[in-house]
């Protein structure tokens, strides 16, 4: 153990020697069952689905939770390479050639400058490879979708803290050319590949069109979810398919102030990803309470609350949804739903703590301090009010955030009788340059 740790100095991850000599890490290896071997060192490890992504380079936890649970595998010889070097797993268990870092200590600076040389035309192949079938479409393989893939994931990852606008032109590309390809393949493998990049592309389409257009385009993201859930059907992928029905549900919630239409279609959800992911299956229950408290109807929304929160107790490191988990998510819910059900007192004391958990500078840290905002105004608390609401436009005229945007613009007109006072009275002035830049 001693030994294979000074060999791997400077690498994020590896797998202890008792999990590397077990019957069923060396079995999996033997049999190249990546499925068997990612769930190995997610459980036994502790390793969430990001850090062994990052260990392995190239790759997203989705696409890690992927491999978990058994819609992707792993078949480039490449990517072995990289799993074998990111866990530790030495290259003879692997059917590979002896790593580099398998060598002398003394050899370790070496043979790091020959990965980085190796690692630079790898990189400068794989790109000249995407390009080739993009315009070569008859030579699409799995790797090709992969990349692309995994460019959709990267603006996924921006869209928190970016203006969608800025966004929204190179997600259609990708739309264009997965429609494109989809016409052009004939193997199985291949075809399952781009069901799920069509998927994450048009949920995330959706979402960006929608927070574009203030919440108030509707048919257009509507369209765009259908097109995901389809897609996820094709690929019987019940996770997917219940991230498109809760992103429809948010326009039925938030743009059209449907609230019926929003919980029928957030319990639609739920019972889709009931057997998949606590994650969703959480964060659709919450959204449910939510649709109760904007119907008044208190006692539901207090038992979906608790149902939420008892999925969220549940989830662990190999939940399909982990990466989209996030401490935050129930008191910024949570909060909100006070504030339907007009216990700002409680809303306060949710949303207080809910903004410092979130990762500041996001459209969800925008929405949690655009509540808290409001929170303080129905009790009457103008300075809190002030101060926080400027602290949400700072949020805001970073990411443009829709969401954020409504609330902020709400919050304004609720300070209204009180815009004598300066720091109102500067803050309206902050709101009509927001609109003007918009």
């Amino acid at each position: 153990m001693d030994e294979r740790e000074t060999q791997r100095a400077g690498y994020p991850l590896t797998i202890p020697d008792t999990l590397l000599g077990s019957e069923a890490m060396q079995r999996a290896c033997a049999t190249r069952d990546f499925r068997e071997i990612f769930r190995l060192v997610n459980r036994r490890t502790g390793s969430s689905h990001a850090a062994m992504a990052a260990a392995i380079g190239k790759m997203t936890s989705s696409r890690v939770s992927d491999i978990i649970r058994g819609v992707r595998g792993v078949r480039s010889q490449q990517v072995i390479e990289r799993i074998s070097d990111g866990f530790g797993i030495p290259g003879e268990m692997l059917g590979l050639p002896k790593r580099p870092w398998e060598g002398s200590p003394n050899d370790i600076d070496g043979t790091t400058n020959a990965d980085t040389t190796v690692e630079a035309v790898t990189d400068s192949q794989t790109k000249g490879r995407t390009q080739y079938v993009r315009e070569n479409p008859g030579s699409l393989d799995l790797l090709a979708v992969a990349e692309l893939r995994q460019q959709v994931q990267t603006l996924d990852a921006r869209y928190v803290t970016e203006p969608s606008t800025a966004l929204i032109a190179e997600i259609g590309q990708h739309l264009g050319q997965l429609a494109y390809w989809h016409t052009h393949t004939t193997t199985y493998a291949v075809r399952r590949d781009l069901y799920a990049a069509q998927a994450e592309a048009s949920t995330l389409m959706g979402q960006l069109v929608w927070d574009a257009s203030g919440r108030t385009d509707h048919d257009t993201p509507r369209a765009y979810f259908a097109q995901a859930a389809e897609a996820a059907r094709e690929l019987h992928d019940p996770v997917a398919e219940g991230l498109a029905l809760l992103r429809t549900s948010f326009v039925a919630l938030y743009g059209e102030k449907n609230p019926r239409t929003g919980l029928e279609i957030a319990q639609r959800s739920a019972d889709t990803v009931e057997n998949a992911s606590h994650v969703l299956a959480g964060l659709a229950v919450l959204h449910a309470a939510e649709a109760y408290a904007m119907l008044q109807q208190r006692r539901d929304c207090e038992k979906a609350l608790r149902n939420a929160e008892w999925h969220f107790g549940q989830v662990s490191t190999n939940d399909a949804g982990v990466s989209m988990f996030s401490p935050g998510q129930f008191g910024r819910l949570t909060g909100s739903c006070f504030l339907f059900l007009n216990e700002t007192t409680r809303a306060q004391a949710v949303l207080e703590g809910t903004a410092e958990e979130l990762s500041e500078g996001s459209k969800s840290h925008a929405i949690a301090l655009g509540n808290l905002t409001l929170a303080y105004i129905r009790q009457r608390k103008v300075d809190e009010a002030a101060g926080m609401l400027g602290k949400a436009i700072d949020v805001v005229e970073r990411n443009r955030g829709g969401g954020g945007l409504n609330l902020i613009f709400q919050a304004g007109r609720e300070l209204q009788p009180w815009r004598a006072v300066p720091a109102v009275h500067e803050l309206n002035d902050r709101l009509l340059n927001l609109i003007a830049s918009a």
